[in-house]
């Protein structure tokens, strides 16, 4: 499996179930979310620790094909851990998510243990990926070499929630605007893009009756970087976690068209009377790509972009006003 690879997901699934009742278990995948956790850390009492490991891991074998499946495991000094890992780790699990990551060291260490284990079930290296929770303010400040820590970090959130660990660690105090987390979500952005990492994910939102806050917070946090978030299994709250992070038709349609010409002149294209330089081709594809995942594609009939110049750009900046570049239609 090739290493910081994997598909981009819009929502992920907390699903805080226990752990003792199977059949709860079983319901996670029932979800529009893209991907699905269970719970092996806070929310798993220490009196079902035993049987939810169980659970959880005749769960995976049952269902996780039909999607990527993590288990929030114990954090990485906890010695329960290790009968996490032993218990969990099997051909269906995509990945983990490590509570209250630190930094590097943290993710060395569970690097380390997956690897053995990976040899002794037969799994490819690197078959399971780790997404780190940094709920610490040294988390969140050592993002960058925690994701450099190892090429199994393929997904890395912002833990900014309303009065949880980050709030207590960092000492922001939560509004419904979240101007006072913009900068820590930021960095985590720039941080795990510059390490490598494809797929930041944000937080939680945690106010369920304020589903237009949501939709602010998701949009918010997608134009800084984010490609998908962390979601309570609400339907309502899945769908428009979804429809936030999928390209919209009329974006994709405008890019299939744009890449398309752009890729048969290979030069800056003049198209009704607005430039576009050629290499605004490599983000149209890049967006296409994060269509196809979810299964999004351009329309090819009625395509109207005609072409009115191929390269001289510069000569037209002489001459004349160039004007404001092509706008992209957004969702």
């Amino acid at each position: 499996m090739s290493v910081r690879n994997r598909r981009p997901l819009r929502s992920i699934s907390l699903n805080l179930k226990e752990g003792d009742n199977i059949d709860e278990l079983r319901t996670a995948y029932q979800s529009k979310a893209d991907a699905v956790t269970h719970e092996l850390e806070d929310h798993c009492p220490a009196r079902f620790r035993d049987v939810a490991r169980k659970n959880i891991r005749q769960v995976i074998d049952e269902h996780g094909h039909e999607k990527p499946t993590f288990v929030r495991v114990s954090t990485a000094n906890d010695p329960g851990l290790l009968a996490d890992l032993d218990a969990i780790v099997s051909p269906k699990l995509y990945g983990i998510m490590l509570p209250k990551v630190q930094g590097a060291d943290d993710v060395m260490k569970v690097d380390y243990l997956l690897s053995l284990i990976e040899a002794r079930e037969g799994l490819t290296r690197g078959q399971i990926c780790i997404m780190p929770l940094p709920e610490t303010a040294a988390g969140h400040r050592n993002a960058y070499e925690t994701v450099k820590a190892s090429d199994r970090v393929e997904y890395m959130i912002s833990a900014t929630n309303t009065n949880g660990d980050p709030a207590r660690s960092i000492g922001y105090q939560w509004t419904r605007e979240c101007t006072e987390t913009l900068y820590i979500r930021q960095k985590v952005v720039l941080d795990t893009r510059a390490a490598g990492m494809q797929w930041p994910v944000c937080s939680n939102w945690n106010a369920m009756d304020d589903l237009e806050g949501l939709q602010n917070f998701l949009v918010q946090n997608r134009q800084i970087g984010y490609f998908g978030a962390i979601c309570t299994p609400e339907p309502t709250y899945i769908d428009i976690v979804n429809r936030v992070f999928t390209p919209s038709q009329a974006e994709i349609d405008f890019w299939g068209e744009l890449v398309a010409l752009q890729e048969q002149y290979d030069d800056d294209i003049k198209i009704d009377g607005k430039w576009y330089f050629r290499n605004r081709s490599k983000w149209g594809r890049l967006r296409l790509n994060l269509a196809e995942a979810f299964g999004l594609f351009p329309n090819t009939e009625n395509r109207k972009m005609k072409v009115e110049q191929v390269g001289g750009i510069m000569k037209a900046a002489e001459s004349e006003s160039i004007g404001k570049e092509g706008a992209v239609p957004t969702a």
